[in-house]
């Protein structure tokens, strides 16, 4: 019986082969970020493994290729291990290959990779700690890769690559430091650009970066699920061969979300109205960091901790970032008697307001002006 051709993501039957690549699932990962909410979150993060290997398997790829960190430390736990173990024979049941490139958070130690938790499945192959050269969908592919040891993987791994065939089709699988100046992403181009190879699998970025040449494509395809603090989607590839290019495409499977916001605090007369206005950005599967903006008037009873208790339960994790300032003529000297207590406490306020060397520094010296004038109008305090 005709096997019938694997479908392409495009429509159709594909005209070359496909990998399945996915890197940064950080399984067992602490997630600080996120406080409380942390340890829920490692959950979540099984889950969107799960639905990774669900649309992997749909898609029928030549093989699946791991580039770094698929587990968030380099000593999971043996229950942790069984999971992955259990998620990645779904693959080999149905005769695709693994290849995993180990990562910074997971190097591979000793020449053992997971504690060997993988040593005896079948089709399961982890990089060593110098390139290695496999070959997958009937020869059509060669896939160099190389894994994360007790020295990290250097760029140099990528001028390795030009001595190796490239025909039918060469890729090249590595968990490399995302760049993080122009300098170094020019340099790094460079290099992808030199190494001849038709698609680059990258790893250690928890959201999608494109960082290929104009005749190399070379990604860090993110995170299957929310692993940090950094906007941006991230999740696994489908990566199609034809006509001697990659052509990638995306498979979503996260639900959950970074995102930084801003709000003019200055806008809401009372605590209770900024807390309504935060909770409206909120949703479950969001955790953010709401900025602050705004000029705030001395008769503004904003209190900012407060707002902070009132609008977290709204989100999955959220974080205020103070940047109000006082309204320049809520500080007018003119108000109080020149050589007054009043007015010396207001030009000693506007100094250390203006001289704050941080967010932080800068929210405590505004909370202590309108606090201040407050008292020294006869007020209570915000």
């Amino acid at each position: 019986m005709t096997q019938s051709p694997s479908p392409s993501a495009f429509g159709g039957p594909r005209c070359g082969p496909a990998l399945y690549h996915l890197a940064d699932v950080r399984l067992g990962a602490a997630f600080p970020f996120l406080g409380e909410a942390g340890a829920a979150h490692r959950r979540q993060v099984r889950e969107a493994f799960v639905r990774a290997v669900d649309a992997g398997i749909d898609l029928q790829p030549a093989a699946v290729l791991v580039t770094g960190n698929l587990f968030g430390t380099p000593v999971p736990s043996r229950d942790l291990l069984q999971f992955a173990r259990d998620q990645l024979a779904r693959f080999t049941a149905r005769a695709i290959p693994v290849l995993i490139a180990a990562g910074p958070l997971d190097p591979v130690v000793d020449r053992t990779y997971a504690l060997g938790a993988f040593a005896d499945l079948e089709r399961v192959t982890v990089f060593p700690a110098a390139p290695r050269a496999i070959d997958v969908a009937d020869g059509a592919i060669t896939i160099v890769g190389i894994s994360w040891g007790a020295a990290p993987v250097s760029a140099d791994f990528l001028a390795a690559l030009a001595r190796y065939p490239r025909r039918p089709y060469l890729v090249g699988a590595a968990c490399l430091e995302v760049p993080e100046s122009d300098e170094a992403l020019a340099l790094l181009r460079r290099l992808i650009d030199a190494s001849g190879a038709h698609y680059l699998a990258l790893g250690n970025s928890p959201v999608r970066r494109e960082v290929g040449s104009d005749r190399v494509r070379a990604l860090f395809p993110g995170a299957p699920e929310l692993v940090a603090p950094v906007e941006g989607d991230g999740g696994p590839v489908l990566v199609e061969f034809c006509n001697d290019h990659a052509h990638v495409i995306p498979v979503p499977v996260a639900r959950r979300r970074f995102q930084r916001l801003t709000l003019d605090a200055a806008a809401y007369a009372h605590t209770d109205d900024l807390v309504a206005a935060i909770r409206a950005l909120g949703s479950p599967d969001l955790a953010a960091v709401v900025r602050l903006t705004g000029a705030l008037r001395a008769d503004q009873p904003i209190d900012l901790d407060r707002a902070l208790a009132g609008a977290r339960d709204a989100f999955l994790a959220l974080d205020l970032e103070d940047e109000t300032t006082v309204a320049a003529t809520e500080t007018a000297a003119t108000r109080f008697p020149e050589l007054s207590a009043a007015s010396a406490f207001l030009t000693v306020a506007r100094r250390e307001l203006e001289r704050a060397p941080d967010p932080e520094a800068r929210r405590i010296a505004a909370a202590a002006l309108r606090l201040g004038l407050a008292l020294l109008e006869g007020r209570q305090g915000p």
